[in-house]
């Protein structure tokens, strides 16, 4: 009953300061401060404080924290993290699969009147919220953010053997990050599980949408207003791609975050399937 009572307040979509600390290892500080730095948007910057003043947010929010998160730990500041994790391409996507009304309840039916949840899948698509399986990293299925050589930051779609692809990198003793366009194309995770999950729930057309949805072409003049960068990198004679394929070939070291697992391992933790994040020290307060 408290897992299905869990699953009712995750449709809401109202996730507080609370659940999003004890969710994504994120210090409440450190929350407070990606807000300030619009890395990340509240429901009160559209709607106002909900009941009792509380400030929400919603679950796209909630899993681009649980990314930003282990970068920050990695070392990067929250505002490099913010910005990698919102120019990481396809992100939309990945966050609109690792979903459990997506995994586990049939997209579209109409909603029960008492639990406020629509007709549960007989065989879920991922046993990704089965609360008696523990989270593991799953090669066939999860994305993994590579940094090579504390410069290049990529994805790599397919962690068993999948290319990377590279879509920025950080200067300025790694307090910059600039992001590289083009859009890349979606070869890179065709055949995957993210891909044939997504088509089965939402149709063909859905990813070309996110493509067309998340392009930062299309972004330039509100991303340059939030202290984003972009630059075009888009051919193979390019200094800089010359220097990110011999990184990604021969890298001296490798910082790697596995995404996909983060995102999934929040979500555990706010149905109550995993304990929640240590709790904060003494001193920081909301």
């Amino acid at each position: 009953m408290e897992f299905d009572e869990a699953l009712s307040r995750y449709r809401r979509g109202q996730f507080t300061d609370q659940d999003v600390t004890g969710c994504t290892d994120l210090s409440r500080r450190a929350w407070r401060e990606l807000i300030k730095l619009k890395a990340v948007h509240t429901e009160e910057e559209i709607y106002g404080r909900g009941p009792g003043l509380v400030r929400t947010c919603d679950a796209h929010t909630l899993k681009r924290t649980a990314v930003i998160s282990p970068l920050n730990q990695f070392g990067l500041s929250l505002a490099v993290a913010g910005q990698i994790a919102y120019v990481m391409p396809y992100h939309t996507l990945l966050y609109v699969v690792c979903d459990p009304l997506t995994i586990m309840f049939e997209y579209s039916a109409e909603l029960d009147r008492n639990t406020g949840l629509p007709p549960r899948l007989q065989t879920p698509l991922a046993d990704w919220f089965d609360p008696l399986k523990p989270a593991t990293a799953e090669p066939d299925t999860d994305w993994l953010l590579e940094i090579f050589d504390g410069r290049f930051v990529g994805v790599r779609y397919d962690a068993r053997k999948g290319p990377v692809t590279i879509f920025g990198d950080l200067r300025e003793q790694a307090t910059q990050f600039v992001g590289w366009l083009p859009f890349p194309r979606r070869d890179q995770f065709a055949g995957g599980a993210i891909e044939r999950i997504a088509q089965e729930v939402r149709g063909p057309g859905f990813i070309q949408f996110i493509a067309d949805y998340e392009d930062p072409a299309k972004w330039l003049k509100v991303l340059h207003r939030l202290g984003y960068r972009l630059e075009n990198h888009d051919s193979e004679a390019d200094p800089l791609c010359v220097a990110a394929q011999s990184a990604v070939r021969s890298p001296i070291f490798k910082t790697t975050v596995n995404v996909t697992f983060a995102v999934r391992k929040a979500l555990r933790r706010y149905l109550g399937i995993e304990p929640p994040a240590p709790k904060l020290g003494i001193g920081e307060s909301l």
